[in-house]
């Protein structure tokens, strides 16, 4: 039993939302905003920022330490009682708690400390430090690559979803159409059932792709919205980039991947350096100034002042063989990134020659596409002066039209690929879509 509303309860339903106006981007606009918006994006830059945080936290260790200190202690010790002179103070009429009272200190001093000689050490680490900023910075350059070809192919992948659907829906209004008159005509008695199943199944045939060519639409306009940091539900009115100029300029020079593999090589090797400086002796200078008095109207007054100056040496002997074992590890480590390089190395040097055939690949199917787009409309054209003059059917007419719009799909489906080619290229140069 299916249920209506009353027609109060309808006008009682809250009104549909307008939907908002399309977002416009052409091809150069996506790029913009993701590299602005893409959270992938914004967490590799904050690693750089990172990175430069840790050169002034590491600059500092090699810098001189100042602090201020100011306490107050009051304590009761009876170790006195327990010492020689303890056991004995009886004799001398002494009460043996007149020595342990309650005693209050009052203390304040100014502490400096200087790392005078480490072996290079700190300067090393300062200048891991600042290669570790470059490491980042390359892997910044890295994911930026990554995401600008990421979009692009993406929104390379929407227009072509798009062309796609535009070709299939015009085939499906024209099956519908052809379907119309061919009913119109069976009841005129100048068509057969024949014809009538055949218009009927060129229909059918087309909804499902129809459906398909949809879905597919969709769901690549939910990846783009993905990419450029928005709701997948976003709609997009994307511009055509028209025909790609593939005469661009390209560089042969190294891509951020390897530079990022040689800086932690030598960023390794500096710290081989800082483990064998752990072997060594170690000065350091510590001095002191301030004032400590048991009432607080002596302090910073004579002669309650006191202070203090060293240079410490600490010459290591024996460390259960913890240095060698680091040092094993970062061997182990740099073996392990010159070995990424060189295969990094190779796997470009394949993705760019595989990119620059597939490129040659997609301008000559693009051509071949071009010409047979050409020819099936002057084909088309043909066939309509045909049918006006009554020498082919409706049917054959419908064959040229889909035939048409099945290379006009072809065509637009080989200049996206050539733009898809030309992304591929120049990410294998290390260089970004436009």
């Amino acid at each position: 039993m299916v249920f209506f509303p009353p027609a109060a309860d309808v006008a009682q339903l809250p009104p549909t939302p307008p939907q908002a106006p399309p977002l416009a981007f052409d091809l150069a606009g996506a790029l913009a905003r993701a590299r602005a918006e893409n959270p992938l994006l914004q967490a590799s830059k904050a690693r750089v920022d990172e990175r430069r945080g840790l050169i002034t936290s590491t600059r500092a260790d090699a810098l001189p330490q100042l602090s201020l200190n100011g306490d107050f202690t009051r304590v009761r010790d009876v170790s006195l009682l327990n010492s020689n002179l303890g056991s004995v103070v009886g004799a001398f009429g002494m009460a043996p708690s007149s020595l342990v009272s309650p005693t209050t200190v009052y203390t304040t001093s100014a502490n400096v400390s200087q790392p005078l000689f480490y072996w290079g050490k700190l300067g090393t680490a300062v200048k891991i430090a600042q290669m570790g900023e470059k490491e980042a910075a390359f892997a910044y350059t890295t994911a930026e690559l990554d995401t600008l070809h990421g979009v692009a192919k993406a929104y390379i992948g929407v227009l072509a979803a798009q062309a796609e659907l535009e070709v299939v829906q015009t085939r499906l209004r024209t099956a519908e159409q052809f379907l119309s008159d061919v009913k119109a005509k069976l009841e005129a008695q100048s068509a057969t059932e024949l014809d009538r199943l055949r218009a009927e199944s060129e229909y059918l045939g087309v909804v499902p792709e129809n459906l398909q060519a949809e879905a597919t639409y969709k769901r690549a306009m939910e990846l783009l919205n993905g990419q450029l940091g928005l709701d997948p539900r976003t709609p997009l009115k994307l511009s055509d980039p028209g025909a790609p100029d593939t005469r661009l300029p390209v560089s042969t020079g190294e891509r951020s991947e390897i530079s990022q593999f040689r800086t932690q090589e030598a960023m390794y090797r500096a710290n081989d350096q800082i483990i064998k400086s752990d072997l060594r002796p170690k000065f350091d200078f510590n001095a002191s100034y301030g004032y400590q008095a048991n009432k607080t109207p002596n302090l910073f007054h004579e002669p309650y002042d006191t202070w203090r100056v060293n240079v410490t040496m600490k010459f290591p002997v024996f460390d259960g063989l913890r240095a060698s074992g680091k040092r094993a590890q970062n061997r182990a480590q740099l073996e392990q990134v010159a070995q990424a390089r060189i295969d990094k190395e190779r796997a470009i040097a394949v993705e760019r020659s595989s990119a620059e055939r597939e490129m040659a690949k997609a301008l000559a199917f693009h051509d071949a596409a071009q010409s047979a787009y050409n020819a099936a409309l002057e084909a088309l054209r043909n066939s309509r002066e045909s049918y006006d003059q009554g020498l082919i059917t409706s049917l054959d007419l419908l064959q040229a039209e889909r035939t048409e719009r099945q290379q006009e799909s072809q065509r637009r489906r080989a200049q996206l690929g050539v733009w898809t080619a030309l992304f591929d290229y120049r990410r294998s140069c290390g260089l970004p879509p436009l």
